[in-house]
Parts: structure tokens; sequence; C-alpha cells
């Protein structure tokens, strides 16, 4: 697994925002297989909704690589 992060942070104290990310999973499954896990993780993964309370985090590229 890979994963990419971006956001914009300003002054110290401020939130970051226009967080997005991208994952690159290589898995024994089929395609469809490997994104609906990465769509189950996004929705309750801690840290994304961690950061969610206060800024959107949300994934922009999901790359299946079928092992």
């Amino acid at each position: 697994m890979e994963v990419e992060v971006q956001g914009d942070f300003g002054a110290e104290g401020e939130p970051a925002k226009n967080v997005t990310y991208a994952a690159k999973v290589q898995a024994a499954a089929t395609e469809a297989e490997i994104r609906d896990l990465m769509a189950h993780t996004d929705r309750v993964a801690e840290i994304q909704n961690t950061l969610r309370v206060k800024t959107p985090v949300t994934i922009d590229r999901v790359e299946a690589v079928v092992a």
C-alpha cells in the first residue's frame, strides 16, 4: 500500500484545508474487491474521521493493482 496526502496549511494553530489523499493498493484480490475495501476503509479510518471533525478529507484517487 502507498498513500500520498496533500493539504494546505496556514498559520500555526489553524486547521489544514483542502486535504486529499491518494492510495495505491496491491493485493491478491479483484479490482472491485480492492476498491470496495478502500471505500470502506475511508469511511471507518480513525485518522480521516478525526480530521473530518473540522476539516473535510477526501480520497481523490484509488489505484488498484491486482497481484
